[in-house]
């Protein structure tokens, strides 16, 4: 009878800890719904939690949705595991495994974004015009130029380019790679870096706040040459917990010296994102502090999505969210998080605070619409500023890094194209200037330069030359 004491104390603990993280669900779920109800033009969230290597809450739970640059930590992780396996040295020059190129950065430096220069080419067409082939994007990456500053500088380039690295040493694309590397041996049966892929499964549609302040629907979406390796997956809740459950060591088929390598502090460096504050960078993971506690997070972002994935590696607890519209509505989503987090760390006084962080949020969110409106109609009384005919303006612009930029005339309006994306062409405050948004959700200045003739010879995009060519 002795011998059966301690076996019952087992399922007694057992059940008081499946008692618990149910309770927590229902506590996350609620709070979850009351971030949407409070947020209304936040149309929905997918959400995993995981505790201990089981799955805790999960909402929405087989909507793929595009997670943006969270994709670094699975591109690093893949690099990692490559690395375990004596394919590549992270220590050793780009050069040893793209011999084309002239670039002696190490695979390190381009993972903790300290490898001092800059390539917006390459950033650009694989991120937005998906105008670009292997052999192009090596040609480009010998165009790249030094930073002003060194030292840590976030971006895209140093991924896009462990992904080309990838690509060489493997003889496969680097979305096949993370396939059987990353997706396969964590499970992962509904995530994929084809955008072609995740289309033929149930997904959410991206979402923006349009120039009077409202929620619409974002037509322009991500295709599978501008899914790159800084920002190109899409996944569901259900994989994502499979995810976390992965980067806290309950994925054996994961090799733990690879996830150590990849989770490893690589590089010093500060950010504040509110409720997690960063002090340093890994391999797609920054390490930081949330409220006390050591926490690894990571965001991601593009117009129409946004993710926050975090994780307490000391606690075995992990939590992110997904939503289908970025800017200051997404926030909500990293508020699910930071709460999840909390109630699993079993925080005194949860409700009260939240309430009142959410409170916060809503007139944050309230004041940034009523500002874009303010800022739509301010820039509506600006001068036209361009003093030609429209005609003398449209025409076929190059740059030898971007490549075409078009502008052309359109029911006596000016705009501008380059690769899938067009912008209306807007007065701006300089001579000869305009305002462009061919960085979707950003506005950039497009300045023409004249010689002499009946058209400009130059158009400035923000600060890349495009020669006229026709």
């Amino acid at each position: 009878m002795r011998r059966t004491i301690p076996f019952l104390l087992l399922l007694l603990l057992a059940a008081c800890a499946s008692y618990r993280q149910n309770d927590a669900a229902g506590d996350i779920d609620r709070f979850a719904s009351t971030v949407l109800r409070e947020i209304p033009d936040l149309p929905s969230a997918g959400v995993a939690v995981v505790k201990d290597g089981r799955t805790v809450y999960l909402r929405e739970p087989n909507t793929g949705y595009y997670i943006g640059s969270t994709t670094k930590a699975y591109t690093g992780l893949a690099m990692a595991i490559l690395a375990n396996r004596g394919l590549v040295d992270l220590d050793a020059p780009v050069s040893r495994y793209l011999p084309e190129t002239n670039v002696s950065v190490t695979l390190r430096a381009f993972l903790t974004h300290t490898s001092g220069i800059e390539n917006n080419p390459i950033v650009y067409r694989t991120a937005y015009t998906g105008e670009h082939t292997p052999q192009q994007l090596v040609a480009l990456l010998n165009q790249s130029k030094p930073r002003a500053k060194p030292g840590f500088a976030y971006d895209n380039l140093g991924y896009v380019v462990a992904s080309m690295v990838m690509e060489r040493v493997t003889g496969r694309p680097w979305q096949q790679e993370l396939d059987e590397l990353v997706f396969k041996p964590a499970g992962m049966k509904h995530t994929s870096a084809y955008m072609s892929v995740a289309k033929t499964w149930p997904m959410a549609q991206p979402w923006f706040r349009n120039r009077s302040g409202n929620v619409e629907r974002l037509k322009f979406e991500k295709i599978d040459q501008t899914m790159h390796a800084a920002g190109g997956i899409v996944t569901t809740p259900s994989d994502l917990a499979r995810w976390l459950e992965a980067n806290l060591g309950y994925v054996a088929a994961i090799p733990a010296a690879a996830r150590n390598e990849a989770q490893r502090l690589q590089v010093q460096t500060p950010l504040d994102r509110g409720e997690f504050k960063g002090t340093g960078y890994a391999f797609g993971w920054y390490h930081g502090d949330f409220h006390g506690e050591h926490v690894l997070f990571h965001g991601g972002g593009y117009e129409g999505w946004h993710s926050w994935y975090a994780l307490l590696p000391e606690k075995h607890i992990g939590a992110a969210a997904l939503t289908n519209i970025n800017g200051a509505m997404s926030d909500g989503a990293d508020l699910i998080v930071a709460y999840a987090l909390d109630r699993l760390l079993e925080k005194p006084g949860l409700e009260a605070e939240y309430a009142k962080k959410l409170a916060t949020l809503k007139e944050r969110v309230a004041k940034i619409r009523q500002n874009l409106i303010d800022d739509v109609a301010k820039r509506a009384q600006r001068p036209w500023s361009l003093t030609h005919p429209n005609e003398a303006y449209v025409g076929r612009y190059e740059n030898p890094g971007f490549g075409t930029l078009t502008i052309e005339q359109r029911e006596g309006k000016l705009y501008a194209s380059i690769g899938r994306l067009s912008s209306l062409i807007e007065a701006f405050t300089k001579p000869e200037t305009a305002r462009v948004e061919l960085t979707p959700g950003t506005g950039e200045p497009l300045a023409f330069k004249w010689s002499s003739g009946d058209k400009p010879d130059v158009v400035v995009w923000d600060e890349d030359e495009f020669v006229r060519v026709r």
